[in-house]
């Protein structure tokens, strides 16, 4: 029988090799499939298709796990057609195994034989927390196999998991020039940041005269009633998402009728993010009369890196705008 093992190896570890070693005492040969294969690098997700296929390889060839097959398998944004769209790029398979319900279901729909992986150590063995730790300089070698251990030190894994953003003090001056020059004001509505935003935007001595209010709605309950977002479109779409940071938006910006109103909601961690929404994912919205935008962003670091980046992308913008 031929299985089917998909994910996302950022990076591969011990908890991927035991799923491996699993399945290949029901499995005579094994596809692998390198999830997510066509994005770029991030800090949020540092290796490439092509580094998470070379890195599999390296340790099953050094262990002679196989017969087996390394195929990359890009995204499709369409969940029930995405089982039918992998089946039309792989070799021929039988069963499927992972961790995600959802995964499997979409399979078993089709009529593929599925198995859940017994997963061991789920706290230690996770992408996210290898991550973290090497960013945060604790100790993670023993987390993964020998050989990804030492591909990750040749691809500089430190650097690239580094934030990106630099946060500059000139950034809220600059934003409180052009408000004033243009004689406009502006309301916060934060979620994520925690107020951040505005804080930057009052450290300008003569902030009264544009910036009018924030608002930390940091719970769902406090962007309904105090932003009037939509409660069935937090439940359909979540509290982050590009439709809530909209709401957020035009709602602090019609609540206290200034001309400009900025909003953000993310997930800041470390905890709370998912393979869709990982930590570090912020949507941030910019609401004037008569035009609402929104824009996405991943950061890396840590729950404060991602409050400052978010800050300093927000001014950015509005920045950006008030330049129009």
């Amino acid at each position: 029988m031929k299985g089917l093992f998909i994910g996302r190896f950022q990076p591969f570890h011990k908890g991927h090799l035991e799923a491996i070693k699993q399945i290949k005492k029901e499995c005579s040969s094994l596809i692998i499939g390198i999830g997510s294969a066509q994005k770029q690098r991030t800090v949020i997700d540092p290796l490439s298709g092509g580094e998470r296929i070379t890195m599999v390889k390296k340790v099953l060839e050094k262990r002679n796990i196989g017969p087996l097959e390394v195929y990359p398998i890009p995204d499709l944004d369409c969940h029930p057609a995405w089982p039918y769209y992998v089946e039309a790029i792989l070799p021929e398979f039988e069963k499927v195994y992972g961790n995600s319900e959802v995964v499997l279901k979409l399979f078993a729909r089709i009529g593929h034989d599925t198995g859940k992986i017994k997963q061991v150590k789920r706290e230690r063995y996770s992408g996210t927390e290898i991550r973290k730790r090497i960013r945060d300089g604790r100790g993670w070698k023993h987390l993964v196999p020998e050989e990804v251990a030492d591909y990750l030190e040749e691809l500089d894994m430190d650097e690239r998991l580094k934030p990106t953003i630099e946060v500059r003090s000139e950034t809220e001056k600059e934003a409180a020039h052009l408000l004033t020059k243009k004689n406009k004001t502006i309301a916060t509505a934060e979620s994520c940041t925690g107020g951040l935003i505005a804080n930057r935007l009052t450290d300008v001595p003569g902030s009264s005269s544009y910036f009018i209010a924030g608002f930390v709605t940091y719970s769902n309950m406090a962007k309904i009633e105090l932003l009037d977002v939509d409660e069935k479109t937090i439940q359909e779409k979540g509290a982050v998402s590009p439709e809530v940071a909209e709401m957020m938006a035009d709602g602090v910006r019609k609540d206290r009728g200034t001309d400009i109103g900025l909003a953000t909601t993310g997930i800041a961690g470390p905890g709370g993010g998912t393979e869709k929404k990982p930590v570090g994912t912020v949507h941030m919205a910019l609401s004037t009369d008569g035009k609402t935008e929104n824009r996405l962003f991943h950061f890396g670091g840590d729950r404060r890196d991602v409050k400052k980046q978010t800050s300093e992308k927000a001014l950015q913008w509005l920045i950006e705008r008030l330049k129009d």
